[in-house]
């Protein structure tokens, strides 16, 4: 089994997602979409059996982004098509299958939506979910843009502050507008990388390392039955 992390900002990766695959006998790439001297991968949906998106500071609804986006909606059009593959995005990588799946993405009017919060379980029936008992979970947020829910899709979280935090796609495509991945390292460096964009929001940075560890403990359980469906 092979999977590949597209990066958009080299401080935002895998985090807790890589040991999962490792675990599950995955080999892992990396592709730098940031890095302009590296091109994509030919038919990268042929090659590997799991392709996650990560976040990084660009915007889909950024007219004068679309050609750098086009390989990128292309890779979802291809994996919604295909038996057998899987696709994961979050932050960013959310509102490119969004965008790519129809769906409309925008800057919030609320303005950025920020640090920790918790998210309600929409359909805790999904096989996703199995082993958590909870009707909510914790969640980190970076982000300003929002998506709407594509056609066909199903909506899975929502926060009160921006409704749409997660969707799946014929159970082969998720997308995780909030980060269920950062480890508290990745936290502590993004506080200082994105700080300016930080200011801009009201979010909770309170008590990092046990917010985090809740965190984890319930993400690793729904990345695991991603994987495993």
């Amino acid at each position: 089994m092979r999977a590949v992390f597209i990066r958009f900002i080299d401080c935002e990766g895998p985090g807790i997602l890589e040991p999962i695959l490792r675990e599950k006998g995955y080999r892992i790439s990396y592709q730098n979409a940031y890095d302009t001297r590296v091109h994509l991968m030919p038919e990268i949906h042929l090659n590997f059996d799991l392709i996650v998106m990560l976040g990084g500071p660009q915007s889909v609804a950024d007219p004068s982004k679309q050609e750098f986006f086009k390989p990128y909606y292309e890779i979802v059009e291809n994996v919604a098509v295909m038996p057998n593959r899987k696709l994961i995005g979050i932050c960013l990588g959310s509102q490119i299958i969004a965008r790519a799946l129809g769906a409309n993405v925008r800057p919030g009017t609320k303005g950025p939506e920020t640090g920790f919060s918790d998210l309600q379980i929409l359909k805790p029936e999904h096989p996703i979910f199995a082993g958590i008992n909870s009707e909510a979970i914790s969640a980190f947020h970076l982000h300003e843009d929002i998506f709407d829910i594509p056609v066909g899709a199903e909506h899975l979280l929502a926060s009160e502050y921006y409704a749409n935090q997660m969707f799946s796609y014929k159970n082969g495509i998720f997308a995780f507008q909030t980060h269920l991945e950062p480890t508290l390292a990745m936290l502590h460096v993004w506080q200082n990388v994105h700080k300016d964009f930080i200011a801009k929001g009201k979010g909770d940075f309170s008590d990092l390392e046990s917010k985090q560890k809740a965190m984890e403990e319930t993400a690793k359980i729904i990345f695991r039955n991603i994987i495993n469906l």
